[in-house]
């Protein structure tokens, strides 16, 4: 027999880490390469989408040091300057989680919207980095081809996430009247 609180902490807990298994998920779908006829496809920015959407809904399920690790693990995954991906996820949702409460619960234009700036920061404050550690040589054309693909993208799996929080939502609202669970 195990005590009902245990099990809703450990419910809870389950539901709390999924944004980010969710963004690490996203992450290797992210260096995965898409290729169509022999030509390479730029993957959306899944990672930003995930860190966006619940920064956005749920901060509480994405706080700083869960992007930083998120960041982390793409820039390992990607082979490209260390904390290159950490510093552009943190400093851009630094900015928009200003303006957290103007965008979550507006609907899903004000929500597009939002994810637009986010990923004209993004992208910007990347390429700048990149600039600053590689030299001059970064050429932004793939990386504005990312940006419209990740644009474009975001409705699709901006849904897919509002049934995920919905679920978690209603997860954390179950209630069991009584008090042992046989498992």
């Amino acid at each position: 027999m195990v005590q009902v609180g245990a099990v809703q902490r450990t419910s809870a807990v389950l539901w709390a880490i999924l944004p980010f298994v969710l963004a690490m998920l996203c992450a290797m779908i992210y260096v995965a390469p898409l290729r169509i006829g022999g030509i390479s496809i730029p993957m959306p920015l899944f990672p930003f989408m995930v860190i966006y959407f619940w920064s956005m809904t749920r901060p509480v399920y994405m706080p700083f040091v869960a992007i930083f690790f998120i960041g982390l693990f793409q820039d390992v995954l990607t082979g490209g300057p260390i904390g290159l991906w950490a510093l552009t996820y943190l400093l851009t949702t630094a900015l928009l989680s200003t303006q957290a409460e103007v965008i979550a619960g507006r609907g899903r234009s004000v929500m597009w919207s939002g994810f637009i700036l986010g990923v004209l920061i993004a992208t910007f404050l990347v390429w700048v980095f990149a600039r600053m550690a590689l030299g001059p040589s970064p050429a932004g054309g793939r990386l504005g081809l990312e940006m419209i693909v990740t644009v474009l993208t975001y409705p699709l799996v901006g849904r897919l996430f509002a049934m995920v929080q919905r679920a978690t939502t209603q997860a954390s609202r179950l209630t069991v009247t009584s008090t042992m669970v046989n498992l």
